[in-house]
């Protein structure tokens, strides 16, 4: 009789390591079949800010390279980052301005922004192509000539103003204003940048482009 339980239970075992054998090779088979898909998320359906293809500059039409370079410059100029150090140190700023505009910024809108970045608020602008206005640009003006004058521009902007960050819930108080900016602009890139090895360098490419602000505020000023 205990020959017969030992047998028993000797077969039992038996089975059960089988089967955890086939199970364990099961699930190793299920592993090295699975795969890893990525995906980009984007903070919006907005299709204008989505990623797309890369352009050729050269067709690009003048007015709108211009419109991208303002549309960053004063996304720059207005936004802010949640506890970011030395606010009045921005290189994108500093290399599509003069001296006197950057200095302009530095002694005003800046140290606003270093406030509000001071309690952790954040805010994103936007700039819509409908909301940049020439105002002394002569009739027959073309950007592709030889010399370019410096063209005032009245720009309306948008803004969004998050005062709690990592705060799902958190509603964004919206507003909006208009800057006058006095720019130099003309389609293409700088005789002074190495392209090469300034994007290799990880700087921003819009500062490769031949636009420079000369002035802030009110025409008349």
């Amino acid at each position: 009789m205990n020959k017969i339980l030992s047998f028993l239970s000797g077969l039992l075992l038996l089975i059960i390591t089988f089967i955890i054998v086939v199970l364990v090779a099961l699930v190793y088979r299920a592993n090295e079949r699975s795969s890893i898909k990525s995906y980009i998320f984007q903070v919006n359906n907005m299709a204008n800010q989505r990623v797309g293809e890369l352009q050729d500059i050269n067709d690009i039409s003048a007015e709108d390279l211009r419109n991208k370079l303002i549309k960053k410059y004063i996304s720059e100029y207005f936004k802010v980052i949640p506890g970011e150090a030395d606010v009045e140190n921005r290189s994108v700023l500093e290399e599509l301005s003069t001296a006197n505009a950057y200095k302009q910024w530095q002694n005003g809108e800046a140290k606003t922004i270093a406030k509000m970045s001071e309690q952790n608020m954040f805010r994103i602008v936007h700039v819509y192509d409908d909301g940049i206005a020439t105002l002394n640009r002569p009739a027959d003006y073309n950007y592709n000539d030889e010399t370019s004058q410096k063209i005032y521009y009245s720009v309306r902007y948008y803004t969004e103003t998050w005062t709690e960050t990592n705060k799902m819930s958190a509603t964004p108080i919206q507003d909006q204003g208009t800057i006058y900016i006095e720019a130099r602009f003309k389609p293409g890139i700088r005789k002074d940048k190495d392209v090469q090895k300034y994007l290799q360098k990880g700087e921003n490419p819009v500062e490769l482009f031949r636009f420079e602000v000369s002035n802030i505020g009110s025409k008349e000023s």
